[in-house]
């Protein structure tokens, strides 16, 4: 078995012995800002569906009504034996 970092964040793992190749990519599941405590500098509350994927291991928070970006999550993956 053999393992490589991809330039897009992802890892990929290669069996020695066949063509079988496995590539695991960052992805986010889910996101849910605390109720009450997370609002835009416009007043809107920041949503779920504020967050959007701009590449393959990043992802923005941003305001649904003025489209500030209010952060970067920058993500990863790590491959343990």
């Amino acid at each position: 078995m053999r393992i490589s970092e991809r330039c897009d964040g992802g890892t990929a793992v290669f069996d020695e012995d066949s063509d079988d190749l496995i590539i695991v990519e960052p992805r986010v599941t889910a996101f849910a800002p605390v109720t009450g405590n997370a609002f835009c500098v416009c007043g809107a509350p920041l949503r779920s569906y504020g967050w959007q994927c701009v590449a393959a291991d990043a992802v923005e928070l941003s305001c649904n009504r003025c489209h500030r970006v209010h952060g970067h999550f920058l993500l990863g993956t790590k491959v343990h034996r």
